[in-house]
């Protein structure tokens, strides 16, 4: 978003009504963050904590991580377990003392697992969409499947198929990365996991945290998942929008 376009949508959300910013969820996000980012400058108290899981590089297609460097002395648990992503993300949020990189994926249990994902040498190079840098998953999503992504048939997942590659990494349960690092409070929770998002927001504890700000990608979720994330969310008394594959919810 170009520093215009991000000022004209800053300003627009901060003047219209909530009848109105309640149907365009990403506005109210806006809203949220820009309010965040007013506090921190002029009204102090405790620093502003996100946690993100599923951070790929923390700008690519990403319209709320790169409020970190907009609202003073904002801290966040970026855990993002692709090698290749990690570095992009450290350099772009050096500030290791705010911006702590978890380098593992959340799972339900300890230990190691299987990511699906696109070589780092291709992306680098070009050969493989940008996009697709954000694409790594632990399940078979349609993406890694060519299922419903181009369509079987389609020549493009041919193409891209030779630069999937399976990898081992780390992975923790959410609990153990909150405690591990102190998270007391969260005021914006993402996740984009990449068909993992429900396993990642089952394990948020709302009544401990209370996160002012929820962003979950569904698009790769089955139904039954989506609805679960939407059951959790409103019972635990959140304003939940729809936005193109995302699900947006406030306290």
């Amino acid at each position: 978003m170009s520093s215009l376009s991000s000022l004209a949508r800053i300003l627009l959300s901060l003047v219209l009504p909530a009848g109105l910013l309640d149907r365009g969820p990403a506005l109210h996000g806006t809203k949220f963050l820009a309010k965040a980012a007013l506090k921190a400058r002029f009204g102090g108290g405790r620093p502003f904590q996100m946690v993100n899981v599923g951070a790929c590089d923390g700008a690519l297609f990403d319209d709320v991580t790169p409020w970190l460097h907009r609202i003073p002395g904002a801290r966040a648990m970026l855990v993002e377990p692709i090698p290749y992503n990690q570095k992009r993300l450290r350099a772009n949020y050096p500030d290791a003392t705010r911006f702590v990189i978890e380098p593992v994926a959340v799972t339900r249990s300890k230990g190691t697992i299987t990511v699906h994902t696109f070589d780092a040498a291709a992306l680098e190079a070009g050969t493989l969409p940008i996009e697709f840098i954000g694409c790594s998953s632990v399940t078979d999503t349609n993406l890694m499947s060519g299922k419903n992504a181009w369509g079987e048939a389609d020549a493009n997942f041919n193409k891209f198929a030779p630069h999937l590659k399976d990898i081992e990494v780390p992975s923790e349960t959410l609990r153990t990365l909150l405690d591990r690092n102190g998270i007391t409070h969260i005021d914006a929770f993402l996740v984009d996991c990449e068909g993992a998002d429900w396993m990642v927001f089952d394990q948020l504890d709302l009544d401990r945290y209370r996160p002012g700000m929820i962003k979950i990608e569904v698009g790769a979720l089955p139904a039954a998942e989506v609805g679960q994330v939407v059951v959790k969310l409103k019972t635990a008394g959140y304003h939940v929008g729809f936005q193109a594959e995302d699900i947006w919810a406030f306290a």
